[in-house]
């Protein structure tokens, strides 16, 4: 079992940053499988989509879809999502170029809460699953290019 708070879709994806994660909070940053780490981020729904695409060999990441992932999405399966809205391409707003570096900082209520909450109710989840049923996700994007970084491009609470 992980103990730490990485959603199974993005395990492969992150890497560690710093020595401060524990269950209840995780920070990394996104790098493909390929090795790259520089992405195309396309969002939709005001960037309760985000999805990377990778620089270097194409490869499509789904980082954040609300009505899949987190507590809301993963255990109350809400979806309030307009999936036919077209995902847009974010552009730098300092330079206009579109390669960005991703970092994601998770928290989580820990897995006694997920054991208390779920596990104990609903046989449907494993303790394995304590790792999508998040608390909240932050996504920061730094320029390639220009270096700007914007620590707040996305914040959802999922609970």
């Amino acid at each position: 079992m992980n103990n730490l708070p990485i959603p199974k879709h993005l395990q492969e994806y992150f890497t560690l940053i710093g020595d401060n994660n524990s269950e209840f909070e995780v920070t990394g940053t996104i790098i493909c499988s390929c090795g790259a780490d520089e992405f195309e981020v396309w969002e939709s729904n005001k960037r309760h989509i985000i999805k990377l695409v990778c620089r270097h060999c194409g490869k499509e990441l789904l980082i954040f879809d609300e009505s899949k992932h987190g507590w809301n999405g993963f255990v109350c399966h809400d979806d309030f999502l307009d999936h036919t809205l077209p995902l847009c391409k974010y552009i730098c707003p300092n330079c206009r170029d579109d390669s960005f570096h991703v970092t994601v900082q998770i928290t989580s209520q820990g897995i006694q809460d997920f054991l208390e909450e779920c596990i104990t109710f609903d046989d449907s989840f494993s303790l394995d699953d304590w790792v999508d049923g998040f608390e909240s996700i932050s996504v920061s994007l730094s320029c390639k290019t220009c270096r700007t970084t914007d620590d707040n491009w996305g914040i959802f609470e999922t609970m």
